[in-house]
């Protein structure tokens, strides 16, 4: 089935409204820039005035022609757009593009940009923009932007930037990076941004995406597309910009874009297999190392480069960043040994750097190729000191121009000065399948970045997550449209599958005896009036009460300051302790988080957060990488503690909170007690939406 955007970015017509002769002008750029790129297909200007534009007589208004066209580029002002809109839909327009910011209201009081939302929609018709700047297609020269593409050059990176100015800056800035596609969605009257992801994908021609996001207006849309370029093999970069408070409120007023939960957002790429990058430098460095096609195997990069200090800093930085360099094994090793002068140390990174003899580049081509047959190395990178005015050793340069012919793995020509005057020499070296990074820290992410892609597509985690039983279901969406209290929460966990710690509610002192002849010592005993959800903050919880005296004791106390009704619960042993926490995300639904508990929290400021339901194996994973896992895994001579227990509780938090997302705010579980034999809840908070909405009222 033909993709809906199909019409924009191949078809063979465009129309160009707006165009105009007139030097200086808007029109006249526009006219410009869509003639720049070589299209083969049917370009009409439109200009009310008529005439001649740049050699080409144009037409008096859409209408005129004598065919509908593919793409009906708008280059008009706010005023005009609602009735252009129509004409060029009436005239059968598949798909249109519109600069304009849209800003101001339609004669009858309603904004624009709602009124051209609205009509797109009726429609059903692809539109790109407002705010934007249009999109080109390398491949088949179409240009509708006004911005000239006949300095580009074809490639393998879609650029999707919701920002107009990213798309200039990064689109028209290099020429190392080379383009499929380049679009400019803006506030996307009539395409969202997942479609362009998806449609990217589907290209032959696109092996990598690199995405400059504001926002998701259409989140589930977002997450099929993205795991549909995972499965094609197709890597998606993504910087997401509104990650903090102010950053989020002018994305909102730059496009009208709500930039949503940042932690939110982080699950979603994870759990789609994209790429999340926080500057643009990362995104295009990233991007450009997976466009080659290639796909890096098990293990790490292998380094080349001309200098003993850069050599160490490079070893400084992978460290630092977790970036993987292979660890070269005692095959390799030997063979390098047997290789190399003796005065260089087969190591990776590797300095290949001997005496400037006629041997010079012969050392640097025998590292390279042994690093390119090392199974352990899963990419080869050279660097070496070479600029667009200065190449001190031809020989190695050559060997840089011949990296993709030397082995079939990811390759790239690097250095470790980020502002290297080398944009020529990073031309040169695309042509050939080379890509050119600049900067070590740059480097190291994009190889860090796309290992990761990589061994996470490989691992391929099957994570099926619990069916929520139907009936038990029902039951507790009807259980919450009460408030609902400690021991309720617990006793919600528990039907879902959740250890809970075993509890009892007393109204009075003549039942603390039975409760405690049940539960068996020590016990907990804490407030359970109704209102007060932090107990530990009204000196509401007394822990280790060993007899019966000391029960009846603290009883009184509680009941004299609080009130009599308690929860007496079984003291649980020592452990680590998490903490589970679910909110609602108002794009992607209920996000779960897995943190430290207790006082740990003092110790260990980190959190992880997935997407509900998920498996056991995400579960694990999510508690993984928390540094309190190692305190889980046992140091200083402690056993381990059962940490397949507390991921199979998280996995099942997971499930009720998903099962329960339009009844539920959010969910509190801490601590979460994770011992030798297992792992239980010991205290719970769960807010209905019901109370949520009286609390705010």
């Amino acid at each position: 089935m033909a993709h809906r955007l199909n019409a924009m970015f191949e078809g063979r017509s465009m129309a160009v409204v707006g165009a105009s002769a007139r030097p200086g002008s808007f029109g006249a750029r526009l006219a410009g820039a869509v003639l720049s790129g070589g299209f083969q297909g049917r370009i009409d200007f439109v200009n009310p005035r008529g005439g001649e534009i740049l050699g080409r007589p144009a037409l008096g208004h859409i209408s005129e022609l004598d065919h509908a066209p593919d793409i009906a580029v708008l280059g008009i002002g706010g005023p005009n757009l609602e009735r252009a809109l129509i004409d060029a839909i009436d005239k059968g327009a598949r798909s249109a593009v519109i600069f304009d910011s849209c800003h101001g209201e339609t004669a009858d009081g309603t904004p624009i940009l709602h009124r051209l939302k609205d009509i797109a929609r009726e429609a059903d018709l692809p539109v790109c923009g407002g705010s934007g700047m249009g999109f080109i297609n390398t491949r088949s020269g179409a240009v509708a932007s006004f911005y000239p593409a006949d300095h580009l050059t074809p490639g393998g990176i879609s650029l999707i930037a919701h920002s107009g100015s990213v798309f200039t800056v990064l689109g028209m800035n290099d020429p190392r990076y080379r383009f499929d596609l380049m679009v400019s969605p803006g506030q996307e009257i009539g395409a969202t941004i997942d479609e362009y992801i998806a449609y990217a994908a589907s290209r032959q021609s696109t092996r990598a995406i690199a995405v400059f996001m504001e926002t998701a207006r259409n989140p589930q849309g977002l997450i099929e597309s993205l795991k549909a370029a995972r499965d094609r093999g197709v890597p998606v970069v993504i910087c997401k910009v509104g990650r903090t408070e102010e950053s989020a409120r002018l994305a909102r007023s730059h496009t009208g874009a709500l930039a949503g939960s940042n932690a939110a957002y982080a699950a979603v790429f994870e759990e789609c297999g994209a790429i999340a990058v926080g500057s643009v430098d990362e995104l295009m460095n990233t991007a450009l190392l997976c466009a080659t096609g290639r796909i890096p195997g098990p293990g790490g990069v292998g380094l080349v480069t001309d200098s003993g200090g850069l050599r160490e800093l490079q070893v400084d930085l992978a460290a630092e960043t977790g970036t993987p360099l292979a660890e070269l094994g005692a095959t390799t090793r030997e063979a390098l040994r047997a290789a190399l002068p003796p005065e260089l140390e087969p190591s990776n990174p590797l300095d290949c750097a001997a005496d400037l003899t006629d041997e010079f580049p012969k050392v640097f081509e025998r590292g390279l190729r042994m690093l390119a047959a090392a199974p352990e190395v899963s990419m080869l990178g050279l660097e070496a000191d070479m600029r667009d005015d200065y190449v001190y050793e031809e020989g190695v340069f050559a060997q840089a121009r011949a990296l993709a012919s030397i082995t079939d793995k990811p390759c790239f020509f690097y250095s470790s000065f980020g502002q290297t005057h080398n944009r020529a020499l990073g031309d040169e070296l695309a042509r050939l399948g080379v890509p050119c990074l600049n900067g070590a820290e740059n480097m190291m992410a994009a190889v860090r970045n796309f290992q990761t892609w990589a061994d996470r597509r490989r691992a391929a985690m099957v994570d099926a997550a619990k069916d929520a039983d139907a009936d038990r279901v029902l039951h507790w969406r009807a259980r919450l449209a009460a408030p609902m209290d400690e021991h309720g929460s617990l006793a919600l966990l528990a039907d879902f599958g959740v250890p809970v710690v075993q509890s009892v509610i007393c109204h009075s002192a003549d039942t603390l005896r039975e409760a405690a002849e049940t539960l068996g010592f020590p016990l907990v005993l804490k407030t359970a009036e109704a209102g007060i959800d932090h107990k530990s903050d009204l000196g509401g919880v007394i822990l280790d009460l060993k007899s019966h005296g000391a029960l009846q004791a603290a009883y009184a106390d509680l009941a004299n300051r609080l009130g009599p009704r308690v929860i007496v619960q079984k003291m649980v042993g020592k452990g680590i302790e998490l903490a589970f926490g679910c909110v609602i995300d108002p794009d992607f639904g209920p996000l779960v988080m897995v943190s430290p508990g207790g006082t740990l929290v003092e110790h260990f400021n980190e959190r992880q957060f997935a997407r509900a339901p998920f498996g056991p194996e995400r579960a694990s994973a999510m508690i993984r990488r928390l540094k309190v896992a190692r305190l889980i895994d046992g140091v200083r001579g402690e056993a381990p503690r059962d940490l397949g227990a507390a991921a199979r509780a998280l996995a099942d938090f997971s499930t009720a909170c998903a099962a329960l997302a339009g009844h539920v705010v959010e969910a509190d579980v801490n601590p979460v007690v994770v011992t030798e034999t297992g792992a239980v809840a010991v205290d719970a908070l769960i807010v209905a939406v019901c109370k949520a909405q009286r609390d705010v009222a």
